[in-house]
């Protein structure tokens, strides 16, 4: 096969491959072109996930009528001239690549109006291709609609989500976008449902307070620490709100949301004598830093950037980690306004919750295994015909429970005296929304309370007595988290109701109760091991035995 050049129209579209994942990839390049249009106010609308319209309107500088022509093709920016000023990048975009990539895989409509001119101009463009360009009027600003994503490459589709999980990605971006800029004002709708609307902010304490509520920001821990070509303002959360996952870990450096990386390392080993495994600190850093030392070039969407002295940085955050965890026993306060200490919540008085029973409907009069007995008050002794089981008899009931509340079993739900208002961030409170009906099969009532504030009615009993001391903020957050995520809403708290309500190692049983739930244990679908992984029993084959005792 010949070499051949490729027409412009598929150039065009491998480009956006680059840059064009997913509508959240559109929304991301969108709103920095706001955001570096020195823009005070940013409106986002959404529907079908980003893939029937994504709009994006702001108060920046606007463009001129040549500008707007401009700014549709290839490699065409204002962010820069020179091969030197990609060594002092200060911009979120300057590749060129954003607005020309997604005009030619969608169907595009731009309006803008630059400060000083009497009117604004209308542009329209289809999969690449100039269908409308004229005069019309609109205040100071611009304003991006992005129509049927993909529309001529349905191949792309085929690789996303269904539009709830598209419209979850998108949400997740637009979070982070809005924490990386306190200075802005922000209001995102999702499917003509209003999600979020923020004021300005004076300082990222207070936009994280706006995203995350003023509970949870008034427990982060503050630290500052400054080094030459480095300036770092830093929010940690303390160890008792770990999460099951990294999401809650945000590094801005110079207002761009980037991944943390390797950099991760060193707030874990500040964190490492006070967390469990699986579990992560959320935390919030602002990092100002000297474009010399920093490349932000090196990823197409810019997600990743490159330290020249990653070394100097990690040392950084881990300092910083250790300061803000020392604070514990200082008493020093992060500089957010604080609101009062929660109230624990009262229990609403009811009948003591049953046991769950334990003895079988009917137990089979032949069976190929005998209970010996019970041994230090924690395990069951079990001979089979292939040899001896040591049954861990909380692992076993945790089992028995788990699959009998994921087969449909309700979970009964303690009712609080006083519903207890939870603030989640706003990419969250819509995924809470959806699972409501599900929240309430574990007994997890949930009423909506606002764009991202719910009122929490009742918990799962067998948990309800020990939560209450506790709060009820983490592990709504956690599920929250879980469901942002994509997991299915129930199955990590099915895991913890199951353990609450399981009989605990040190509990002495009859012979009865032994016989059942081994009984009920057997029949369960994946006997071997405990929701959480932990295996269940130890099998002793009479032969090994025959052999250790020399037989």
């Amino acid at each position: 096969m010949g070499i051949h050049r490729l027409s412009e129209e598929v150039i065009r579209k491998i480009a956006a491959g680059e840059v064009v994942e997913r509508p959240a990839s559109v929304a991301k390049e969108l709103v920095e072109n706001s955001l570096d249009a020195e823009a005070q106010q940013v409106g986002v609308d959404v529907e079908g996930g980003g893939l029937v319209l994504l709009r994006v309107s702001d108060d920046g500088h606007g463009m001129s009528p040549n500008d707007l022509r401009l700014a549709i093709e290839r490699h065409t920016t204002s962010k820069l001239r020179t091969e030197e000023d990609l060594r002092h990048i200060r911009t979120l975009g300057f590749r060129g690549e954003a607005l020309a990539s997604i005009c030619a895989v969608a169907q595009v409509r731009l309006v803008s109006r630059a400060r000083g001119a009497d009117e604004g101009q209308e542009l329209e463009v289809h999969g690449g291709q100039r269908v409308l360009d004229r005069p019309c009027g609109r205040a100071v600003g611009t304003t991006v609609e992005v129509r049927n994503l993909f529309f001529n490459v349905p191949a792309r589709r085929q690789f996303l989500d269904s539009a709830t999980g598209e419209a979850r990605h998108v949400l997740g971006v637009l979070r982070r976008l809005v924490l990386a800029h306190p200075e802005v004002a922000f209001a995102v709708s999702s499917e003509g449902r209003r999600t979020l609307d923020v004021a300005q902010a004076k300082d990222p304490a207070e936009r994280i307070a706006q995203i995350y509520g003023r509970d949870l920001t008034g427990r982060l821990m503050y630290a500052e620490v400054q080094e030459p070509g480095l300036h770092l303002q830093a929010w940690f959360g303390p160890p008792e709100l770990s999460r099951p996952t990294r999401v809650d870990q945000h590094l801005f450096l110079s207002g761009r949301p980037v991944r943390l990386g390797s950099l991760g390392v060193a707030i874990h080993q500040a964190y490492a004598r006070w967390l469990p495994r699986g579990q992560y600190p959320i935390f919030f850093l602002y990092l100002d830093a000297d474009p010399q030392v920093v490349d932000v070039n090196v990823h197409p969407r810019k997600e990743e950037v490159r330290f020249r002295a990653e070394g100097a940085v990690m040392d950084l955050l881990r300092r910083a980690a250790l300061r803000a965890l020392g604070t514990r026993l200082t008493a020093i306060q992060p500089p957010v306004a604080h609101g009062a200490p929660p109230v624990q919540p009262e229990l609403r008085p009811s009948s003591p919750q049953p046991a769950p029973p334990l003895w079988p409907e009917k137990v089979p009069a032949h069976r190929p295994w005998r209970v010996l007995g019970q041994v230090h008050s924690s395990f069951i002794l079990v001979e089979g015909e292939e040899g001896l089981e040591i049954v861990d008899q909380h692992a076993a009931h945790e089992r028995v429970l788990f699959e009998r509340y994921r087969d449909g079993m309700g979970v009964p739900s303690q009712e609080l005296l006083v519903p207890v208002q939870i603030e989640v961030p706003f990419d969250r409170a819509e995924a809470l929304r959806r699972a409501l009906p599900d929240l309430a099969q574990i007994g997890v009532l949930l009423e909506p309370f606002g764009e991202r504030a719910f009122l929490l009615r009742g918990w799962p009993a067998p948990l309800a007595d020990r939560q209450s001391r506790l709060g009820f903020l983490e592990p709504v957050a956690a599920v929250a988290e879980r469901l942002v995520e994509g997991e299915p809403p129930l199955r990590e708290l099915w895991r913890e109701v199951a353990c609450a309500a399981a009989i605990t190692a040190g509990e002495t049983l009859s012979p009865a109760e032994q016989e059942a739930l081994i009984e009920r244990w057997k029949a369960t679908q994946e006997p071997a091991r405990c929701p959480h992984g932990r295996p269940v029993v130890l099998r002793l084959p009479w032969e090994r035995l025959a052999h250790e005792l020399g037989r």
